[in-house]
């Protein structure tokens, strides 16, 4: 039970503060859109626009935890993994987008958009991640070799 709780408490953790985000630049979205436009926003949020917010950020908490958290319980290599996650988001974000097919709503192409770039903002975070840490591993490795070579 502790480690499923070691495993699900990151997962909850990323999956609130992604929610949360996902809300408020929604509500930013939508007042910069009605200040532009001049078409009235309301500022309320509809009832599924909240259930795929839940939905999609659970994926996310759980795929970034089970695949690109430090405590992860397999040995595969960066790149696949975030290839994983990268298809995982997109499948959840399409899933919420063939949703409003069956349930059309006012403000749906702002969520969508909005779902949209934070999906690409996460997947955006991940790649530029890595790209970092490979650049200062292979940094710290030639550091560490010059090093190594002095001893010598």
């Amino acid at each position: 039970m502790n480690k499923l709780m070691q495993w699900l408490m990151p997962a909850k953790t990323v999956a609130a503060l992604v929610f949360a985000g996902l809300v408020c630049a929604y509500m930013a979205a939508g007042a910069l859109y009605a200040g532009v436009t001049g078409v009235a926003f309301g500022y309320t949020v509809p009832f599924i626009f909240l259930i795929q917010g839940v939905v999609l950020s659970v994926a996310i908490g759980l795929l970034w935890t089970g695949l690109l958290a430090e405590q992860r319980p397999h040995k595969l290599r960066y790149l696949p993994r975030l290839v994983v996650f990268c298809v995982g988001l997109v499948v959840a974000l399409s899933l919420c987008f063939l949703n409003f097919f069956l349930m059309h709503t006012d403000w749906a192409k702002l969520w969508l958009i909005v779902a949209g770039l934070v999906v690409a903002g996460v997947v955006g975070l991940s790649v530029l991640a890595e790209a970092y840490f490979r650049a200062t591993g292979k940094t710290y490795s030639d550091i560490l070799k010059a090093y190594q070579a002095n001893l010598k």
